[in-house]
């Protein structure tokens, strides 16, 4: 019957992240999800040229950017040639990636830990609410989780039984999660520990092994080379290398008590896990491990945790940066449940000691229930009647196709996407008469923004100027459409 649950876990899985599978990209984490999306729609439209992302914000410009390497975008690229361009493509992949990872985590539990364990884990990765709802982001988090889960699991096949198709599978997998997210190379640190597992102190003799590292390191080492010639050539960049200003290498974050409360409770805890989830997790990692084999899981959430301190300022900022945090956490809450709310931990316990089994079972409805409020929490931010959706048709219908626009969108990409316009991000306090006169001798035709954004009285000011300096192409007390 095992094989039959864990099937129903995965469908499960879908089936929760196929709610509102249609709603375009906007809403909470907005950002992020539209600079995706938009590279994807430019792909589409100039040519499929994988190896020069461009994105809206790059006025004048075509827009070519230092990213990540964006495979996600150009597998949703390629679907839209077949399937027309539609938002709930890329959610449905990503859908697919999830659940694909909630498959893998089972894979590799089972064979270090148990058949149940792996069900637990499996069911925890499935329901809990960011998995839920990054888990059919417009995004390559889950793509990324699912490289780097396969490519755990296929190395400890290769190491256990030989062949070149393990090898190979591992290989892919590891760099192109590298690819996809750099940081994925901690995912180096439970392939040592089982590495020497396998070989002990002879590991370094290991030939397999170093080319292992050669193969995964040379595409990460040129595709960011040449990310970097993009950045030079165009200024445009995700900030990948700004260390110590944007989003790693903060070293004065790392150091304070708000850093740690911050990422591992007000997030992990409380946003990721629910606390429902995270006491079973803590308990999880008490629990004796019966082969050494099986502390991968410990190496693995160590080297999340690593990351975690490295890229301190990404993790204090935003939510899907811990997502691979939960993969292993998963595994260890999976081996509380197992243990303490099976049949056999409540008949073999008598009197006082059938606290914890009742404790546990108060968990785990705890973290059903305390997941659907959050993650219903999350989905009031999708709403098509937003002023942005009015904003962005109101852009489409009342400027020319090429038009650049300066977008006041304190930086979120999201208005230029719904918009279908290129030109620049800017915040309210941007606006004075020099930035616009420079943007206007750059090609730029119009000023679109939410009144929303204007929400303090110096803002409002801003706003007011705005509107006397410039005539409406439309204005309400929802959005605005000005004309340079």
């Amino acid at each position: 019957m095992k094989k039959y649950w864990i099937w129903a876990i995965l469908l499960l899985a879908i089936g929760l992240r196929l709610y509102h599978i249609n709603f375009p990209v906007a809403g909470w984490h907005s950002w992020r999800q539209a600079d995706t999306a938009a590279i994807a729609k430019n792909f589409y439209e100039n040519g499929f040229r994988l190896l020069f992302p461009q994105i809206d914000w790059g006025g004048n410009s075509p827009g070519y950017v230092e990213s990540e390497f964006q495979l996600y975008p150009f597998l949703v690229a390629l679907l839209y040639k077949i399937f027309g361009v539609d938002d709930m493509i890329g959610r449905l992949l990503s859908v697919l990636f999830s659940a694909a990872t909630v498959g893998g985590l089972y894979l590799l539990t089972k064979k270090y830990c148990s058949d149940r364990v792996a069900l637990w884990s499996a069911f925890i990765y499935a329901v809990i609410p960011l998995n839920i709802y990054f888990g059919r982001a417009f995004m390559p988090e889950p793509a990324m989780l699912m490289f780097s889960v396969f490519g755990i699991y296929w190395f400890s096949e290769w190491l256990d039984r030989g062949g070149t198709i393990y090898f190979v599978s591992s290989l892919l997998c590891i760099a192109l999660a590298a690819l996809l997210k750099i940081p994925a190379l901690y995912l180096g640190l439970p392939l040592l520990f089982l590495s020497h597992c396998k070989y002990g102190n002879g590991l370094l003799k290991q030939k397999l092994l170093w080319l292992f590292v050669l193969l995964v390191f040379l595409p990460v080492a040129l595709w960011y080379y040449h990310a970097h010639e993009i950045f030079l050539a165009s200024g445009l960049t995700f900030r990948i290398w700004e260390v110590g200003t944007d989003k790693w290498g903060n070293l004065d974050i790392i150091t304070t008590v708000k850093f740690y409360n911050d990422v591992f409770f007000k997030s992990i805890a409380e946003r990721h896990l629910t606390y429902a989830g995270f006491i079973p997790f803590a308990t999880g990692l008490s629990i004796t491990r019966q082969r050494k084999e099986e502390k991968v899981f410990d190496f693995w959430l160590l080297a999340v945790v690593i990351y975690i301190i490295i890229v301190a300022r990404g993790n204090q900022v935003h939510e899907y940066y811990q997502l691979p945090f939960i993969l292993p956490a998963s595994v260890f809450a999976g081996k509380a449940f197992d243990k303490y709310l099976s049949l056999d931990s409540f008949s073999e316990s008598m009197g006082a000691r059938l606290v914890v089994p009742y404790f546990f079972s108060l968990c785990f409805f705890g973290l059903l229930v305390l997941s659907y409020l959050r993650y219903a929490n999350f989905m009031k931010g999708e709403d098509v009647t937003s002023p942005l959706f009015k904003l962005g048709a109101s852009v489409q219908s009342l400027t020319e196709k090429h038009a650049l626009i300066v977008a006041v969108d304190e930086g979120n990409p999201v208005v230029l996407y719904r918009s279908d316009r290129k030109g620049w991000n800017s915040s309210p306090e941007d606006l004075d008469s020099l930035f616009l006169t420079e943007k206007k001798g750059l090609g730029a035709k119009f000023i679109a923004g939410e009144r929303s954004v204007f929400e303090t009285p110096a803002r409002q000011q801003i706003l007011k100027w705005l509107l006397t300096k410039y005539d409406p192409v439309i204005e309400n007390n929802e959005y605005f459409i000005l004309k340079l």
